[in-house]
């Protein structure tokens, strides 16, 4: 067992120099040598042999890692996977194939994880990348509490900008990539998983312990491969009763995260809004209900595959503030899974307008602007053009507000 935790505590020590180290290879080597019309057919093969399946999005997440195996890179992949986004204009919610494919990836040799996370590509997938490599490389290591112990202090310096700066988003994408990791290295013991949470996620005034307990309660409620099954299959719920009752097992942030987590098993009735109303009522105070509106918002518009009509529709169906709520996460949500939904983003405060909600979504969308991107990015530059007046000008000033909108701001907007 020794020698696992000097492994494990050496991978921890170097993950932020390995990821400086490599990071700036990404973008120069995205094709490693491989011609782009060589990508292209590839493309073209994966949309033919998917064409007529039920799910395409689920066909794709299968066909697209078998590209490795044939000799592409995961840089590689990922490519395939832009070229096939635009010319279906769809795909964007790739979440489940960057898990698929940094998992694949890392396989190669689990101790390269960190050098994995840093060629995960930016803004597309909704990170997926980063998750999956980190699951790959804790998915058989259970270690013992004293291992756990003596691992933390490397674990609390992950998430944190060094070496390499984080944005918003990735720094929130990554402490909840730890309360995954969480449940690999405890054996699924949702009490002490939750307790790394507790001590890897709070730095300072730098509070991510929702954020994390979200990752170790979505490994229970939505496990992905046939190791993550077995991992909770004597814990996991299997209907809303069930997962209601296991739920009230706990208490405070924990209940709450767990509640919200436990959303697959309402997956047809919250693509009603009142399925969400329902859902969302489970929620024990104010503050835990409007979290779990926002989460919903987040995951109904990618499964709207970020569809306009469908999701003005439902957000229509709400009352205020959830109503204004809607638009301004979906819009939000658009550009947290890939930059070039800006302009769906913009599109929906538009049509948020119209219904006299258009401030919150266009503050929304002003906020994530120095949450999601950095300072002096093309995205950011793209968004802050493509918003409208007086928002833009706002954008490139960098006044976007200290915290995220929320029921009852006031918008000056002259």
């Amino acid at each position: 067992m020794s020698i696992r935790l000097n492994r494990t505590t050496v991978i921890v020590v170097f993950i932020i120099a390995n990821i400086a180290l490599t990071a700036f290879l990404v973008t120069s080597e995205r094709t490693g040598g491989v011609k782009n019309d060589t990508l292209t057919r590839y493309a073209e093969e994966v949309m033919k042999t998917c064409e007529k399946s039920s799910y395409a999005p689920a066909c794709y997440d299968e066909e697209i890692p078998k590209l490795m195996d044939r000799g592409l890179t995961m840089e590689q992949s990922f490519e395939v996977t832009s070229l096939i986004q635009d010319k279906t204009n769809g795909y964007f919610f790739c979440h489940v194939l960057g898990h698929n494919l940094s998992a694949k990836e890392t396989a190669k040799d689990p101790s390269e994880w960190t050098s994995v996370i840093a060629r995960c590509p930016t803004g597309m997938c909704s990170n997926g990348c980063l998750h999956g490599a980190a699951q790959e490389r804790f998915r058989s290591d259970v270690l013992s509490a004293e291992q756990i112990e003596s691992t933390l202090p490397e674990l609390q310096g992950i998430c944190q900008s060094g070496t390499r700066s984080y944005t918003g988003l990735e720094q929130a994408s990554c402490y909840h990539s730890l309360g995954h990791l969480a449940m690999y290295i405890t054996g699924a013991d949702i009490v002490a998983a939750t307790g790394v949470c507790d001590r890897v996620a709070l730095i300072g005034n730098m509070d991510y312990r929702q954020t994390c307990y979200e990752g170790s309660y979505m490994q229970i409620f939505q496990p992905l491969e046939p190791e993550d099954f077995g991992l909770v299959k004597d814990i996991a719920p299997t209907s809303t009763e069930g997962a209601e009752t296991y739920c009230a097992t706990f208490t405070g942030d924990r209940r709450t995260s767990c509640n919200r987590e436990s959303w697959p098993l309402y997956r047809a009735s919250i693509q009603k809004p009142e399925g969400l109303t329902a859902f969302c009522a489970l929620a024990i105070d104010a503050e835990s209900k409007n979290r779990c509106y926002n989460a919903m918002f987040y995951v109904i518009t990618p499964q709207f595959d970020f569809n306009e009509p469908r999701i003005v529709s439902y957000c229509n169906g709400l009352e205020n503030p959830w109503k204004s709520q809607c638009y301004a996460n979906a819009a939000s949500r658009s550009i947290e899974t890939d930059y070039r939904l800006i302009p769906r983003a913009v599109s929906l405060c538009k049509k948020a307008e119209d219904v006299g909600v258009g401030d919150r979504c266009y503050a929304e969308l002003l906020f994530y602007s120095s949450f999601n991107f950095h300072k002096g990015s093309e995205g950011l530059t793209k968004l802050c053009e493509a918003l409208p007046e007086p928002w833009s000008a706002r954008c490139f000033a960098g006044d976007v507000g200290s915290h995220p909108p929320r029921d009852g701001d006031v918008y000056v907007t002259d």
